[in-house]
């Protein structure tokens, strides 16, 4: 009865060769290979692209912290830079303004940020020249219950790789009231 079976089957119990294991195993090597290239690219690439934005959030936060720390009246202390120097601008503070639009940045309502910056010792400026990031704020006017809304946009200005169609942003929203 078993031959009958194995021989209307027509199974053959030999198994592979070691030439079809070697050549099969070669085959996967190349595959493989090619896959870890793709992922070594892709982890490079993503590793910029967070420190660019963690970047971005913490520049935003500490624009954020300075244009929060003003009083609400305040309509003259300088602010673009990180350091506020009280009474050093006409309408400059929280004065109702600016825009959050890096095609039209509105002077008073910007600034530059470069970490390797030498010139200015905390690396940012008023000048795009050589700028990593840019920060927009805006402020909307007060509405009737003294409530201003003020946001504040930073965009990575990385374009060294051509590949990179999106720089990393932020935009922070806050509001402040007066009591």
């Amino acid at each position: 009865m078993r031959r009958m079976l194995k021989a209307k089957t027509g199974m053959n119990e030999r198994g592979f060769s070691i030439l079809e294991v070697i050549i099969a195993s070669a085959i996967m090597v190349i595959g493989i290979s090619g896959l870890m290239a793709l992922f070594a690219v892709a982890a490079a690439k993503n590793v910029q692209q967070g420190n660019q934005a963690t970047r971005c959030t913490e520049y935003a936060q500490d624009k954020m912290e300075q244009l929060l720390a003003l009083s609400y009246t305040d309509t003259t202390s300088q602010v673009v830079g990180s350091v506020t120097i009280p009474n050093n601008c006409t309408g400059c503070g929280l004065t109702p303004g600016g825009n959050v639009s890096p095609s039209s940045p509105v002077t008073g309502y910007v600034d530059y940020v470069n970490p390797n910056d030498t010139t200015h010792t905390d690396g940012i400026s008023g000048t795009a020249a050589g700028a990593q990031y840019m920060r927009e704020w805006l402020i909307s006017p007060p509405n009737a219950n003294q409530v201003m809304t003020i946001t504040v946009f930073v965009k990575s200005q990385f374009t060294a790789d051509v590949s990179q169609q999106l720089a990393p942003s932020t935009t922070l929203v806050a509001v402040k009231q007066q009591y």
